[in-house]
């Protein structure tokens, strides 16, 4: 496999993890404010962005499906 090859790949793994990771930031009950904070520092930086993301953010995604199964 060529190098070309394999950035391609890494960038649409990349690509489709933001994607991801806007829809849960948008879909959360966090204010305006907060969300495009989030989603800017997911997308300018998207190697630090992402992994801290997946460990601060989706917090209020979660706690909210567990708010509507009561």
């Amino acid at each position: 496999m060529e190098i070309g090859t394999i950035w391609f790949v890494v960038a649409i793994i990349l690509i489709l993890l933001e994607i991801w990771a806007i829809w849960h930031i948008m879909g959360s009950d966090r204010r305006a404010e907060r969300k495009m904070l989030w989603i800017v520092f997911v997308v300018w930086a998207p190697f630090p962005g992402l992994p801290i993301w997946a460990w601060r953010g989706p917090r209020a995604v979660k706690g909210k499906a567990v708010l509507e199964e009561k």
